[in-house]
């Protein structure tokens, strides 16, 4: 292009009018005709948008014209061959001004604005005028280096609000050709995306109480999801739909399965095939029912072979879960208080003591004999210690022959009561009679372990028996001056106390005296033994809390206004539990000496007591002739047994499966909760 034309040409203005004017009697051969000189007027810029032409009438004519005007024909009148010669020369220019060629890409202002413009929307903010007329500047400087646009300039006269434009002459000759991408266009743009930035911000404001929530990238699409659900494929939902039964090895989901409380392990059982050989796995069921159960036993009692929490025996191929449908249907009979009644007679008197475990009960009666039964059907009596049956006193002072059993007006009755045939003493292995080593009274009480047993008797002395030799006696302690009421014992020492108002703590091992507890005023009726603290309750009314060591009281707890006849202390020495004349369970704090509980029901004196930490029951006989189960817990009575014998009850023990008490009318009576219930013995440990 010649350097004539290029000094013609105008200098590139933004199109920033929305309005032009024109006189009321302009016609359009004049608007034609005036053309240029409306070009070189409407290059002055205004700061309002409007510009005023004179009329002639001194009255200023607003047109209203479109931002995006269409062409306007122009008929050009017939010139001289030169000019034709150059007006082809200026159409060959523009032709190659128009030209799209592959050898160079976009012009760096069409990507520097690009760039910007992404920059300012990826952070969310709007762009502005300013910011668009930056744009603009940027564009209109690098549209002036590149002579040759390329498409991307080209494709922008479809898109006029996706970047800013210039305006520009052809060869300067001519009405202006507008770029629809000019001044106006990006204003326009920019307002609009303002006012939807805005919108979205308010409506975020009022919809949500995050203000500050970020805003979703629009533009580029990133992040929107248009798809329907349906139209998921299946490999995104492959995670949810992979079952873990056949995902998992055994061993892995065993262990999953495994924490799942019994009730839930067997709804899992119902899902599937897989599920159920999964669920039903012995491995699991064993844990599930360990934990469900094996979690009740203290510490203190974990090693202990004697108090059995019906585990069961860890066997190869054990069927764990039906132990645990099993111990499931035993507790459902311990809240209903259903359990059979079976006495066992033998005693020709009133039977004062009791112990047993899953395989023996021994008892201790006023005739001078340790009986030792089996726990099992049919419940005979292995073997006799003490004076010979003959020579004992058939009757006397306090005896009751066995009657039958009258159905109590209240409270539970036996669903069933059995009499195993009654064995006479040739029938019964017993140790040689009269031997001067056993006691010549009344045993009064007794407890055993795996190694011995201690016995204590009206004849003012205990007795020490090797469990493991047959019961054959090891040494007789002596040291009371009365009968000895109560004895308990531990890895270190045995302690007893006596009518004579004395507590003794003896050596296990060699037997000799350690200390001698004094202080009660009445007769000590009962003892516990926990570590190196010893309590007792007496006929005084007080029960006292002693420290071995120091051979002090360290604590007293009072009843109400009568004697204490037994007495019980919490496996963790926290508790502790004594009854009496007052026909209430005292149930004191040992740290402070607090009475914290009463628990009633009984109508008669409270002989015995016996707290079964494991199964959380506080068991109870008195001479209301009645046995009563407590909830350690919380202090209910949860079962009421009374009348199952015609006497007094002198002694109660449990476990998880039954009651033992022993009666003043020579009998003791079992009270079995698992009778007839098929693999009972399922539950067994030993």
């Amino acid at each position: 292009m010649s350097s004539e034309h290029t000094s013609h040409r105008p200098a590139r203005r933004r199109a920033s009018m929305l309005f032009r004017v024109r006189p009321r009697t302009a016609t359009a051969g004049e608007l034609l005709d005036n053309a240029p000189a409306a070009w070189s007027e409407l290059q002055r810029d205004t700061s309002n948008g409007f510009y005023a032409e004179d009329n002639g009438h001194n009255e200023p004519v607003l047109e209203e014209t479109s931002a995006f005007p269409e062409p306007l024909v122009k008929h050009r009148p017939t010139k001289s061959f030169s000019n034709i010669r150059h007006g082809v020369d200026g159409l060959r220019a523009l032709g190659r001004r128009l030209s799209v060629t592959i050898r160079k890409k976009s012009s760096k202002g069409n990507l520097r604005h690009s760039h910007e413009t992404q920059d300012h929307r990826d952070h969310g903010q709007p762009l502005g005028v300013e910011g668009a007329q930056r744009l603009q500047g940027g564009s209109r400087i690098h549209s002036s280096i590149s002579r040759r646009p390329s498409l991307s300039a080209l494709q922008s006269l479809h898109a006029p609000l996706t970047s800013a434009g210039k305006i520009s002459s052809v060869m300067g000759l001519g009405a202006p050709v507008v770029d629809l991408s000019a001044g106006a266009a990006a204003r326009a743009a920019a307002a609009a995306q303002n006012e939807m930035f805005n919108a979205e911000r308010v409506s975020s404001r009022t919809d949500s109480k995050f203000y500050d929530r970020p805003e979703r990238d629009s533009e580029s699409g990133i992040g929107i999801d248009l798809r329907e659900r349906s139209d998921s494929s299946d490999a995104d939902l492959a995670v949810v739909r992979t079952d873990p039964v056949v995902f998992f090895p055994p061993e892995i989901m065993a262990q999953i399965l495994s924490y799942l409380d019994p009730e839930s392990l067997m709804r899992t059982e119902a899902v599937s095939r897989a599920w159920h050989k999964a669920a039903s796995s012995r491995h699991v069921w064993r844990h599930v029912y360990r934990r469900e159960f094996g979690s009740r036993v203290p510490p203190s009692k974990a090693k202990s072979k004697v108090h059995s929490a019906g585990l069961g025996k860890t066997l190869p191929n054990q069927d764990w879960k039906r132990i645990f449908l099993i111990r499931q249907a035993l507790e459902r009979r311990w809240r209903d208080g259903k359990a059979a009644a079976i006495y066992l007679q033998g005693h020709t008197d009133s039977v004062y003591c009791v112990q047993f475990d899953e395989k023996k009960i021994i008892t201790g009666s006023r005739d001078r004999t340790i009986r030792i039964w089996d726990a099992h059907y049919p419940w005979p009596c292995l073997k006799i210690i003490g004076a010979n049956p003959n020579d004992a006193p058939s009757s006397g002072p306090g005896t009751v022959p066995p009657t039958a059993i009258t159905p109590p007006a209240s409270g539970s009755a036996p669903m069933l009561a059995i009499c195993p045939q009654v064995q006479g003493p040739s029938d019964v292995a017993s140790c040689a009679p009269r031997s001067p080593e056993y006691h010549n009274a009344s045993i009064l009480c007794l407890q055993y372990d795996d190694e011995i047993m201690v016995t204590g008797s009206s004849d003012h002395t205990c007795i020490v028996w090797d469990v493991k030799d047959d019961y054959k006696p090891i040494r007789r302690l002596v040291g009371h001056k009365a009968g000895v009421l109560d004895v308990c014992f531990d890895d270190r020492y045995i302690v007893s106390c006596s009518k004579d108002t004395t507590i003794c703590v003896w050596d296990r091992h060699t037997g000799e005296l350690v200390k001698k507890l004094l202080g009660h005023r009445g007769p000590v009726n009962a003892v516990q033994l926990r570590g190196d603290l010893v309590v007792s309750a007496s006929g005084d009314g007080i029960a006292k809390l002693w420290n071995i060591t120091s051979g002090l009281c360290i604590r007293e707890f009072a009843g109400r206004d009568r004697g204490l006849a037994c007495v019980e202390f919490s496996d963790d020495a926290r508790t502790i539990l004594a009854g009496g004349n007052d026909q209430v369970i005292y149930q004191f704090d040992a740290n402070t000496g607090e009475l914290i509980g009463e628990l009633k029901g009984h109508s008669g004196l409270v002989r015995s007591l016996y707290l079964d930490s494991i199964n959380r029951r506080i068991v109870s006989g008195s001479y209301d002739m009645s046995v009563k189960v407590f909830d350690a817990d919380t202090g209910e009575l949860t079962i009421d047994l009374p009348g199952w014998t015609t006497s007094w009850m002198l002694s109660a023990k449990s476990d998880y499966r039954r009651i033992v008490a022993t009666s003043q009318d020579s009998r003791t009576v079992i009270m079995d909760f698992g009778y007839g219930l098929d693999g009972i013995e399922l539950l067994e440990e030993a």
